[in-house]
C-alpha cells in the first residue's frame, strides 16, 4: 500500500497542478517530525514521472545543509525511482525513470558550498583565480589569516595608518594586540556572510557620521529607543488599566491606592514627554514615583476586608510597573541628547578606522589566498556570487550572463533546512531561479544555527508575506501533522510555546497554526508502555552545601559541578529503573518492543565539562554510554601525553611536559622516583637525567633518553607526522592506548592527531615548534576538534549530546538535562558588537582615562542580538523537546533563589496571575534559562503546576482556560541531599576478581564443537590470500621477464652487469626515420627499460639520448591504431603520417620519432596483405577475462583465478577465423626470444578471443619492427 499523505503534504508534493499556474514558488513550513524530506524526495519523483512536462533530474538544484544530507537525499531519491519503475507497466515510463536512475549521479543534490565549487570550476577563466586553486583546510587559512593580520598590523604601526595607535589603546592591553586582532577578525567573519562584505561595513559607518548633525530621535538607534520606551509605556498603562478594577472591587487592596496614584502620575508624564529633552527630564524624576510600597494586609486578609487573591494579582502588576518605571529611570533617558551627539563624534574615527583596517585586511587575505592558490569556504560563496552578478549591480544585485544560464539550466531549486540560509546564499538562490521556480522548505522554530551566520529573517519574511491561497505564485504550505513524537509530548510542547513564543518576545506567534498536531497515535498501548507524562524533575539543593552561585554572564553560570552531579546521579538511577523494568517501547511501524540502552538520550545545551565526567559514571553504573563532544580532544588523556611528548622534543628543558611524560605509563617513574630525580642537582629534570639514570643504571631512563635523542634528531630531518607515525611505532602507542578503557575512541583519536600533523604539513607548514604553536592557537581561539566518533546507530548504548547535535535526530526517551544552566551572554559584554540589522555597536571610550562606556550604538545592537538570543533559545529548546517519540523527562535543579519575593519566585507568580494566553514580553525576556521557561509555563498548569504554586504559596484562584490544557505534565522536586554519590560499585563477584588476578580460568565451560572448529580455523588458501586478483597485461610481461631472468645462467647475469647497447633515432641515408643502434649505455632488461634509471637526466643527456624503447613502442603502436588498414606505396605511408600529424594525432617531435619504413614494411608483408584483404578487422580490442592463477603464479592454490584486463592490438577474420597480430618493439635477435617472453601472454589472448566471440583462432602472430617479420607462435 502507498503512504497515505495528508492533504498540505499533497499540495506540496503536486504543485502547481493543484492551481491555475503554471510554474509557482512554494515555502512549506514544515514542523518538527512532519515527514519533510519524504514530501521533498515524493515531490522530486512526482516531477520526474510527470510525461507532460518532462523534467529531468539534471534540471533540478537541490540544496542540502550538509554532505550526509546531500548523500541520504540523493540515496532516497535513487530508491523512490526504483520503486517507481518497479510499480508500473508502463514502457515508455520505465524508461524514462531508468534514464533519471542512470542520471541521478550527476545531478545537482549537494550543499550550496559545493554547489558554489562546481560554479567556480566551470567558469573559473571569468575569474582571476588559477585553474588549480584548492580549498584550503581549517588550520592552514587559520594561520595564513593570522600571518596576514599580523604583517598588516605592523605595517600600519610603522605608517601610523587606520588610527592604528588610538584603536590599539582602545581594543588591546598592554600584553599584545590580541584584542585588537580578535575584534578584527569577528567584524571580518560577520561581514563575510554578507553578500556585499566591505559595502555593508562602510554602510554601516554611515549612521554614526549622520548621528553628529541630527535630531536624536531621526538617529538609528533614537527612533529604535524611542519604539521601545513607548512600547514599554504602553505597557505600563496596560497593567494600571488591570490594576484600577481590582483595587475598586469591593475587597480590593484599597490600601495599596498610594502605588496606584503614583504610577498612574507617573504614566501621565511619560505620555506628556514628545521629545528626547522631555523624556530626560522625566525619567531623572521618576524616583519620585516609586516611593510607596505594599504594605502588609496581614490583619485585612484575615478578616476577609481583602481577596487574597486580587491583591496578589494587583501586587503582581504594581511590582512589574515600579521594576519598569526603575528601568526607565537607571535607562539612556536620562542622558542629555547634546552629550550623545558628543559621544557620536568621539566615537566616529574609531569605527571609521577599525572599518577601513577590517578592509584593508579583507584585500590582503585575498592576495595572499591567490598567490598560495587556496580558498576557504567563504570565498566559495563570494566567488560564486562574482560571476552571477552583473559587474556594477553589487549593491542590488542583477543576474549576470552567467546567471541567466544557469536560470535555464535548472527548472527548479529546491532548498532543504531553508531556515538556516545566510544573505549571501539567498541572493545565489535568487540568482539562479526566477520568481516561480523555488521550493524552500524548513522550520523557523528550529532556526537554530545562527553561530554560523544563518538569517532566520529570510524565512520570516517570506512566512509573514506567501500568500496561502493555492493560486498565489509565491504560496506557502504547512506542515503542522507532526508522525514522531507521542500525542501529550505535542500537547505539552505547544502548550509551553503558546505562552513564551510570541512576536515581540521570540520573533514569531505561536498560535495554533504553528502548533504541533499528532499524527502518530498510539493505540492500545501496553500496560508497560514507556510512555505518559512529560515530566520535570527539579532537585532543592537550597539545604545542600554549595558554592555561591556563578555570575549570570558565564558560560558556566547555573552549572555548579556539586550539583550536576547530583542530577546526574538521578539521571542514571532513573535509566537504570526503566532499562531494569524492561519498559516498552513503539517502533515505528506501531509495534511495541522491549526498551533497550540505544533506546534514551541525553541532551544538554552544552556538554562542556559535563559530558565525559557523565559517560564515565555511567560506564561505572553499568549503563554503555557514548558522547561526543564538539570539543574536548586537546583535554584528552591520550592527546595531552602526546603533546608533553612532543613539547620534550622540541625543548627538553621544560620541567612540567617532562615530569608528566617521566610520570606515565611511557616510562613509569612514581612520586618517590621523580623525587629523587629531582634532588640529583640543580638545572632541568633533563640536564640531570643522564647522570641519575648512570648511577641508578635506571633502564627505562637510559631507554628514554636514547628515543628523545634519537626523535630531537628526526623532528631536525623529517615533519611532524613522520615523528608521529615513529613515536607510535617505537612505543607501541596505539595499541597501549587501545589497551585502555574506551580504547575505541583513544586510538581514533590517536590517529586524528597524525591526520591533523599530515594536514599540517601538506598546507606548507614545517617544523615542530611551528605545530606546537599551532596546536596552542587552536586551544587559545577555543577551536578544540571534536573527539573521535567510533559510535555507530547499531550501538546498544546511550547517547548523550548537544541539543544541536540531535537536531534531525529522534529517540524513544529523551532526558533535556540541565534546563537550570544560564544562558551565556558573555559575549555581550564585547566593547564591539555586530548585527545584520542593528550594524556595528561600538562602545565609548574616554582615552584619558583609559575607561569604555556602553554607547547608545552599542545598546541599540546589545538589545537587538539580546532579544535575538533569546528567541533563538527558545528554539533550541522547542528542538530538544520535539526529539522525543515515547518519553520526555526534563531535569535540572533549584535552590532558595526561587522562593524568594523577587527574581524567579516573582516571575511564575506573575506567570500564573496573567489573564491572557501568551505570557506578557517581560516576563519571557526576563528569562535566563530553560527553567525559567518552563516554571512560568508550567505554573499554570492545572494539576503539573500545583508544586511549584505551593512553593510561591500562590492562593486563590488562577486562570487556566489555556490551549492544549489537557496535557499530562508532571512536576516533582526532590531532595537534592539524597543524590550525587557516583561511586557506583560493579556487580561482580569477589571470587571472580581474585581469580583473575592469578590469571585462573573464569566460567570454565566446554566451547560446543562448532565454536571450537571456527576458531581453529585456518585459511586454506594463504598464498592467494597474499596475491593479487587482479592482473594487467604489463604485470604479465614483468613476471615472465622475472622467469627469463631465472633461467639466465651465472655467465649470462654477469654479462648483463655491464652496459649494453641502447639506440638512437637518426636519418638514414634515404631520408626516411629509422631506429638506428648507437653505443648510448642503458641498464638491460624489460622491468628497466621504461623506467628513468636506463637513461640519463634530461639536464644532461643530449637531445638524441633522450628517447627510450617504450617511448618509440607506444608511438609505433598508436600510428598503427590510426592508421587507415589499406595498400601503401613509402611515399603514401609518408603522407598519410604527415596528415595524422595535421589532424593533431602526433606532435611535431612523435612525428619525427616514427619509422616511415617499418610501419611500410609491415603493410607490405604478407602478414599485412592478409590484413588488407579482411574484411573484418579489429583494432585496440579491449577484454577481461578469469583465468587459472597458477599460470602466472605457480605456487598459488589449484583453484583460485585471477581477473585480467588487457587490450589486443589487432585482429582480422580469415576464413571464418581469427588471425591475431600483436605488435612489439623489442631489441631481439630473433623470433625466438619473443616466443620464449611472450607465448603465455599470446595463448591468454587467444584464449580470451575465443571465448570473448565463440570463434576460433587461426593463427597468432608476434609482428616484431626491430626484425621486420612476422612470427608464427
Amino acid at each position: 500500500m502507498g503512504v497515505r499523505w495528508t492533504p498540505e503534504q499533497e499540495s506540496a508534493i503536486m504543485s502547481p497542478k493543484d492551481s491555475n499556474l503554471g510554474a509557482q514558488t512554494l515555502l512549506v513550513a514544515a514542523a518538527a517530525g512532519s515527514g519533510k524530506t519524504a514530501v521533498l524526495v515524493e515531490r522530486i519523483i512526482t516531477r520526474l514521472k510527470d510525461m507532460e512536462n518532462p523534467l529531468s533530474v539534471q534540471e533540478l538544484m537541490v540544496v542540502t545543509f550538509t554532505k550526509a544530507a546531500a548523500a541520504e537525499m540523493s540515496a532516497r531519491i535513487g530508491v523512490a525511482l526504483a520503486k517507481a519503475m518497479e510499480s508500473t507497466d508502463d514502457k515508455a515510463l520505465q524508461a524514462r525513470l531508468e534514464r533519471q536512475l542512470n542520471l541521478l549521479p550527476s545531478a545537482h543534490i549537494s550543499t550550496l558550498h559545493s554547489f558554489c565549487q562546481w560554479v567556480i570550476r566551470s567558469y573559473f577563466y571569468k575569474l582571476d583565480i588559477p585553474p588549480t586553486a584548492r580549498i584550503g583546510n581549517e588550520a592552514e587559512m587559520a594561520l595564513l589569516k593570522q600571518e596576514v593580520l599580523e604583517n598588516l598590523l605592523k605595517e600600519a604601526y610603522e605608517h601610523n595608518t587606520y588610527g592604528i595607535f588610538d584603536l590599539s589603546d582602545f581594543f588591546s592591553d598592554d600584553k599584545s594586540d590580541a584584542g585588537l586582532q580578535d575584534k578584527v577578525l569577528s567584524l571580518y567573519e560577520f561581514a563575510m556572510s554578507q553578500s556585499n562584505p566591505d559595502g555593508w561595513m562602510r554602510h554601516a559607518v554611515e549612521p554614526y557620521k549622520a548621528a553628529q548633525e541630527q535630531d536624536l530621535r531621526d538617529t538609528l538607534w533614537g527612533r529604535a529607543m524611542w519604539v521601545d520606551q513607548q512600547a514599554e509605556i504602553d505597557r505600563i498603562a496596560n497593567r494600571i488599566e488591570q490594576m484600577e478594577p481590582l483595587l475598586e472591587s469591593p475587597v480590593g487592596p484599597k490600601k495599596w491606592d498610594k502605588v496606584y496614584q503614583e504610577q498612574l502620575a507617573a504614566l501621565a508624564q511619560l505620555k506628556g514627554a514628545q521629545t528626547w529633552s522631555d523624556m530626560v527630564a522625566v525619567c531623572r524624576n521618576l524616583d519620585t514615583f516609586t516611593k510607596a510600597s505594599f504594605t502588609s494586609l496581614g490583619k485585612a486578609l484575615e478578616k476577609g476586608e481583602v481577596d487574597g487573591a486580587l491583591a496578589d494579582e494587583f501586587k503582581s502588576l504594581g511590582s512589574q510597573n515600579k521594576d519598569s518605571l526603575k528601568g526607565m529611570k537607571n535607562g539612556l533617558f536620562h542622558i542629555d541628547e547634546a552629550v550623545l551627539q558628543q559621544q557620536f563624534k568621539d566615537q566616529y574615527p574609531l569605527i571609521h578606522n577599525l572599518v577601513e583596517l577590517t578592509i584593508a585586511f579583507h584585500k590582503a587575505y585575498d592576495e595572499a589566498k591567490k598567490e598560495q592558490g587556496i580558498m576557504d569556504f567563504s570565498d566559495l560563496e563570494h566567488l560564486c556570487l562574482a560571476l552571477l552578478v552583473e559587474p556594477g549591480t553589487e549593491d542590488d544585485p542583477q543576474p549576470s550572463e552567467v546567471a541567466l544560464e544557469l536560470q535555464d539550466t535548472f527548472k527548479e531549486i529546491m532548498v532543504d533546512e531553508y531556515q538556516d540560509t545566510n544573505g549571501v546564499q539567498e541572493t545565489i538562490i535568487n540568482l539562479i531561479s526566477r520568481v516561480d521556480n523555488r521550493f524552500y522548505v524548513g522550520d523557523v522554530k528550529q532556526a537554530i544555527y545562527s553561530f554560523r551566520m544563518a538569517d532566520s529573517s529570510l524565512f520570516m519574511n517570506k512566512y509573514n508575506t506567501y500568500g496561502l491561497m493555492n493560486d498565489a505564485v509565491e504560496r506557502r504550505i504547512d506542515l503542522a501533522k507532526n508522525f514522531r513524537s507521542h500525542e501529550n509530548i505535542l500537547t505539552t510542547t505547544n502548550f509551553i510555546f503558546y505562552q513564551i513564543m510570541t512576536q515581540e518576545a521570540a520573533e514569531l506567534d505561536y498560535g495554533e497554526k504553528e502548533s504541533l498536531i499528532p499524527g502518530r497515535i498510539v493505540e492500545e498501548a501496553p500496560f508497560d508502555w514507556v510512555g505518559g507524562a512529560v515530566e520535570l524533575h527539579l532537585l532543592d539543593t537550597s539545604d545542600t552545601n554549595r558554592s555561591d552561585e556563578t555570575d549570570g554572564d558565564s558560560e558556566t553560570a547555573g552549572d555548579e559541578p556539586e550539583n550536576n552531579e547530583r542530577e546526574l546521579d538521578f539521571i542514571i538511577q532513573k535509566i537504570k529503573e526503566l532499562h531494569a523494568s524492561k519498559k516498552q517501547v513503539q517502533n515505528a511501524d506501531g509495534s511495541f518492543r522491549q526498551i533497550q540502552w540505544r533506546d534514551f538520550a541525553v541532551l544538554r545545551r552544552s556538554l562542556a565539562g559535563w559530558g565525559t565526567r557523565a559517560v564515565a559514571a555511567m560506564r561505572q553504573a553499568g549503563i554503555p554510554a557514548v558522547v561526543n563532544e564538539r570539543d574536548g580532544y586537546f583535554e584528552a588523556q591520550e592527546i595531552q601525553l602526546l603533546l608533553s611528548l612532543l613539547q620534550i622534543i622540541d625543548n627538553p628543558e621544560q620541567d612540567l611536559p617532562m615530569a608528566a611524560v617521566l610520570h606515565s605509563g611511557l616510562v613509569g617513574l612514581d612520586a618517590n622516583e621523580l623525587g629523587a630525580l629531582r634532588l640529583t642537582g640543580d638545572g632541568s629534570l633533563w640536564s640531570v637525567m643522564p647522570l641519575y639514570a648512570e648511577q641508578a643504571q635506571d633502564e627505562r631512563l637510559l631507554q628514554f633518553i636514547a628515543h628523545i635523542e634519537r626523535w630531537r634528531t628526526l623532528s631536525r630531518r623529517h615533519g611532524v607526522a613522520d615523528l608521529l607515525w615513529d613515536i607510535y611505532e617505537t612505543l607501541d602507542y596505539v595499541n597501549y592506548v587501545g589497551a585502555m578503557p574506551n580504547g575505541l575512541v583513544r586510538r581514533a583519536n590517536v590517529m586524528a592527531l597524525y591526520e591533523r600533523a599530515k594536514g599540517f604539513e601538506s598546507s606548507g607548514f614545517r617544523g615542530l615548534f611551528r605545530f606546537l604553536r599551532f596546536v596552542e592557537s587552536l586551544r587559545d581561539s577555543n577551536q578544540d576538534m571534536a573527539v573521535a566518533n567510533v559510535v555507530t546507530e547499531a550501538d546498544d548504548v546511550v547517547r548523550l549530546m548537544t541539543i544541536h547535535k540531535s537536531k534531525g535526530l529522534e529517540f524513544p526517551v529523551v532526558f533535556l538535562s540541565g534546563v537550570q544552566k544560564k544562558f551565556n551572554t558573555m559575549d555581550f559584554n564585547s566593547p564591539l558588537l555586530v548585527d545584520k540589522n542593528g550594524g556595528i555597536g561600538l562602545k565609548g571610550y574616554y582615552p584619558d582615562i583609559r575607561v569604555s562606556y556602553p554607547s547608545m550604538p552599542w545598546l541599540y545592537c546589545k538589545s537587538i542580538k539580546s532579544d535575538a538570543m533569546k528567541a533563538e533559545e527558545q528554539r533550541i529548546l522547542y528542538v530538544a523537546l520535539t526529539r522525543a517519540r515515547d518519553k520526555l523527562f526534563l531535569t535540572g535543579y533549584i535552590n532558595k533563589e526561587i522562593k524568594k519575593e523577587k527574581g524567579v519566585g516573582a516571575h511564575i507568580k506573575h506567570a500564573a496571575l496573567t489573564q491572557t494566553q501568551a505570557l506578557g514580553a517581560n516576563l519571557i525576556k526576563a528569562g535566563n534559562s530553560y527553567l525559567h521557561w518552563l516554571l512560568i509555563a508550567f505554573a499554570r498548569h492545572l494539576d503539573g503546576g500545583t508544586p511549584l504554586r505551593n512553593i510561591i504559596e500562590l492562593e486563590g484562584e488562577t486562570n487556566f482556560d489555556l490551549l492544549d490544557r489537557q496535557c499530562q505534565v508532571k512536576v516533582e522536586i526532590h531532595d537534592g541531599s539524597l543524590y550525587g554519590d557516583l561511586d557506583y560499585k560493579a556487580d561482580v563477584d569477589e571470587t571472580t576478581i581474585n581469580t583473575v588476578r592469578v590469571l585462573g580460568k573464569v566460567n570454565d565451560v566446554a566451547l560446543p564443537e562448532k565454536i571450537v572448529q571456527r576458531f581453529a580455523f585456518t585459511y586454506p588458501n594463504l598464498v592467494a590470500a597474499k596475491t593479487t586478483a587482479k592482473i594487467s597485461v604489463s604485470e604479465l610481461k614483468r613476471r615472465f621477464a622475472e622467469r627469463d631472468a631465472e633461467a639466465v645462467s651465472a655467465t649470462d647475469v654477469s654479462m648483463q652487469q655491464k652496459p649494453v647497447i641502447s639506440f638512437d633515432i637518426t636519418e638514414d641515408t634515404t631520408g626516411e626515420n629509422a631506429i638506428l643502434d648507437t653505443s648510448i649505455p642503458t641498464i638491460s632488461g624489460p622491468e628497466l627499460a621504461d623506467s628513468v634509471f636506463g637513461r640519463k637526466p634530461l639536464a644532461i643527456a643530449a637531445a638524441d639520448e633522450v628517447v627510450t624503447g617504450a617511448q618509440w613502442g607506444t608511438l609505433m603502436h598508436e600510428a598503427m591504431q590510426w592508421l587507415p588498414v589499406k595498400k601503401y606505396t613509402q611515399k603514401s605511408m609518408t603522407d598519410m603520417l604527415d596528415s595524422l600529424q595535421a589532424e593533431g594525432k602526433f606532435s611535431d617531435e612523435e612525428r619525427s620519432l616514427l619509422s616511415d619504413r617499418s610501419l611500410y614494411g609491415f603493410f607490405n608483408s604478407d602478414l599485412g596483405q592478409r590484413l588488407i584483404a579482411s574484411k573484418r578487422v579489429e583494432r585496440e580490442l579491449p577484454f577481461s577475462m578469469l583465468f587459472d592463477g597458477n599460470r602466472v603464479y605457480p605456487d598459488v592454490e589449484n583453484g583460485e583465478r585471477l581477473f585480467l584486463q588487457g587490450i589486443i592490438d589487432t585482429v582480422f577474420v580469415e576464413d571464418d577465423q581469427w588471425v591475431l597480430v600483436d605488435y612489439k618493439t623489442d631489441r631481439v635477435k630473433s623470433g625466438d626470444e619473443l616466443i620464449r617472453r611472450y607465448k603465455i601472454q599470446m595463448d591468454l589472448y587467444k584464449e580470451a578471443l575465443e571465448r570473448l566471440t565463440n570463434m576460433p583462432v587461426k593463427a597468432s602472430y608476434i609482428y616484431s619492427f626491430r626484425l621486420h617479420e612476422a612470427v608464427l607462435l
